[in-house]
């Protein structure tokens, strides 16, 4: 039997547990909610929290918005110390919706920010037209506040379209992210560095052959603007 003062003990790392459960979840995507958690290897007392939840459209498809709530908090007690709310942040019809990602890189945009990353991915499942992309969006602390710096840098998209069993033509492209030497408005540049490579099916006779060709690396700079960084209408978007 538990004396009064082992039962209170108890209650209470049962109450923190609750509670850290609560504050800190991760949560598998059911097409519906997901949630991650995350410590931020550059603050040990701080991890990073996302939740996102599915909201239909009115006229009663698949199709709708998923909310974005996004978290700092303290580690050591699970309370939030910054937060950030965007209603309808991601888009989910023909190209669903399908994962979040928290990216904890070394992000140092100047000598005392570092900001955080958010993956979004997002996929369209045909054979005809497959079709998949991974979004960057970074944000920062501004005290009891995450602000976004940066959103919608496609960092990984595959698309391509197939004819039939065999001929086709499709192409994969990735893009890294580097802090540059240089600042503008007082946050460092971004040295955005894509390659990628184009795939082409084609018969010959009874077999059905390919061809692999590296597409030009090329590097991109982007600039802070006081706000976000600027990102041209080619590196986001379907």
């Amino acid at each position: 039997m538990l004396t009064p003062t082992r039962l209170f003990i108890a209650l209470s790392l049962f109450a923190f547990t609750a509670q850290a459960q609560a504050a800190c979840v991760v949560k598998s995507f059911d097409g519906h909610s997901l949630s991650r958690c995350k410590g931020w290897p550059a603050f040990k007392d701080q991890a990073i929290s996302v939740k996102s939840t599915f909201v239909p459209d009115s006229s009663g498809d698949d199709a709708g918005v998923f909310d974005l709530e996004l978290s700092l908090l303290n580690s050591t007690n699970w309370k939030p110390m910054a937060t950030y709310l965007k209603p309808g942040a991601y888009n989910s019809d023909a190209i669903s919706f399908d994962d979040l990602v928290i990216d904890t890189a070394r992000y140092r945009l100047a000598p005392d920010v570092r900001a955080f990353g958010l993956r979004s991915q997002f996929e369209h499942s045909s054979r005809v037209n497959p079709y998949s992309k991974t979004d960057l969006a970074l944000y920062v602390r501004e005290g009891n506040k995450l602000r976004p710096v940066l959103e919608g840098l496609v960092v990984y998209k595959n698309n391509g379209e197939w004819m039939d069993d065999c001929e086709g033509e499709g192409q994969t492209i990735r893009r890294t992210v580097e802090i540059g030497p240089l600042s503008h408005n007082g946050f460092a540049d971004l040295i955005v560095t894509s390659s990628g490579s184009a795939l082409k099916t084609y018969a010959s006779g009874k077999e059905c052959l390919s061809k692999t060709t590296d597409l030009k690396k090329t590097q991109l700079t982007l600039t802070y603007d006081g706000k976000q960084y600027t990102v041209p209408e080619d590196l986001r978007g379907y």
